[in-house]
């Protein structure tokens, strides 16, 4: 995993955990997935060895039996990476994973802890389990946090719905969003959002899943990024020539048909802002991004997931614009390799991006009379809505609203298309994955768009 200085008031702790032997148990309990007071350890944490692993602006050591995480910087973000072996990734079997957390110091400690699988899916934190999740906010209950909040010299469990799926069903009401596959429980992540010491007592298993499954829409899975040459169907780390002596990299996929000599359409994708909130596991970096895969499902299409570059050009920005500038200056080289190298199409760039990604289909994309011009499409969103509809006389995410109606005007009525679908209170990057409706009208739209005689 590529983990990069993020937010100033946000570390991350990433524990891919090594698993022990897992038996199967059956406990009764409330709701859906079966809860109880029964738990089965994962890892013995008295054997945990913090030489053996890599951190990031942490120390860890072990208190006994416990794991101790120690961070005095806030403005980076602090890992511990553990890989959980492939062949004990499977919980399925299970309810719920939780972990026993105590909070060392003198002040409150704001926190999140996930399971995550990769491939696309999205990750479920301890809001699972919250009843708060399914209660729409009233004047006198306002929409709770999506973060937890341990006390001074608090110790409590914390617990994740394995099973989960994302709140609300597609139109017919029949079809839910899984947030997490839990036959694929490749990390589990801590996220602090305050500088402090949190000892880990235990992280445990427990529960069992729901006896009635929801149903839910065909999937597209999302290949591993690797660091490899480009070829037909992979995806992988690509660093641009003059870029060698910084660490900004984005990532090439290549479709599954791709042959050299011939032409193919190209889907460019900027991620969302790093973020880390109810359902929304936001790194901020570019290997996270799961739209342009979805949309393409790995066919037909080149796939350019780009970075935004920080203010000194010397890495990804994750939080933020960064440099625009130096961002708008990547994207035309990434651009121009990969059409003189690979057969990209600059006749048929379409844009897609999350959260900031698809802010900056007005910010970026359409910036000036250099990066306007070579858009074919946009997907995801109108990048020329007024300003006065859109930010409501605010100034915008980062002062994207200043300038903003300029801006939109470059689009000169090139096609776009706005569909989404409505998971509740969810903001995620995977909806593109599922062949639901929307997610098929949008695909269907694309493949109109393109040209037939561009080739």
């Amino acid at each position: 995993m590529n983990l990069k200085s993020i937010h100033p008031l946000v570390f991350a702790i990433t524990l891919h955990v090594a698993l022990l032997c897992i038996s199967a148990i059956g406990v009764l309990g409330l709701g859906d997935v079966a809860f109880g007071e029964q738990t089965t350890q994962l890892f013995d944490l008295s054997k945990f060895d913090a030489s053996n692993v890599t951190t990031t602006h942490a120390t860890v050591t072990t208190k006994g039996d416990a794991v101790s995480i120690h961070s005095d910087d806030q403005r980076v973000q602090a890992t511990v990476q553990f890989d959980v072996p492939a062949a004990l990734r499977d919980l399925s079997k299970w309810g719920i994973v939780e972990i026993d957390l105590e909070n060392t110091g003198d002040k409150p400690l704001r926190f999140s802890f996930w399971a995550l699988s990769g491939n696309g899916w999205g990750g479920v934190s301890t809001w699972s389990t919250r009843s708060e999740m399914l209660q729409p906010p009233t004047p006198d209950k306002p929409k709770p946090s999506g973060i937890e909040l341990l006390g001074p010299k608090e110790r409590r469990t914390f617990q994740i719905d394995l099973h989960a799926c994302y709140p609300k069903p597609d139109a017919s009401g029949r079809f839910y969003t899984i947030a997490i596959d839990p036959a694929s429980v490749r990390w589990l992540k801590l996220v602090l959002g305050d500088r402090g010491e949190m000892l880990i007592h235990g992280i445990n298993i427990s529960g069992s899943p729901p006896k009635v499954k929801r149903e839910h829409f065909n999937r597209t899975l999302v290949p591993d990024i690797e660091r490899d040459a480009p070829m037909a169907g992979k995806r992988v780390y690509q660093k641009l020539p003059g870029w060698e002596s910084t660490t900004v990299e984005h990532v090439l996929t290549l479709p599954k048909d791709w042959k050299p000599g011939a032409k193919f359409p190209i889907i460019v994708e900027y991620t969302g802002n790093v973020f880390y909130d109810k359902w929304c596991h936001s790194t901020g970096v570019t290997d996270q991004g799961n739209l342009a895969y979805g949309l393409s499902r790995g066919e037909t299409f080149i796939l350019l997931n780009l970075p935004f570059i920080s203010t000194d050009a010397q890495r990804e920005e994750p939080n933020g614009w960064g440099s625009i500038e130096k961002t708008e200056d990547y994207c035309l080289q990434a651009l121009k390799f990969v059409s003189e190298h690979y057969g990209g199409d600059a006749n048929q760039i379409f844009y897609t991006g999350f959260s900031r990604g698809e802010l900056a289909m007005n910010y970026l994309a359409l910036r000036d009379e250099r990066i306007a011009p070579i858009w074919r499409g946009f997907i995801g969103a109108d990048p020329a809505i007024p300003a006065s509809k859109k930010w409501l006389g605010s100034p915008g995410w980062k002062n994207c609203a200043t300038g903003w109606d300029e801006r939109g005007a470059r689009l000169q009525d090139r096609p776009f298309i706005s569909q989404h679908p409505d998971y509740g209170p969810v903001h995620v990057d995977l909806e593109y994955l599922e062949d639901s409706p929307s997610t098929v009208a949008v695909r269907a739209w694309l493949q109109r768009m393109l040209d037939p005689t561009s080739q």
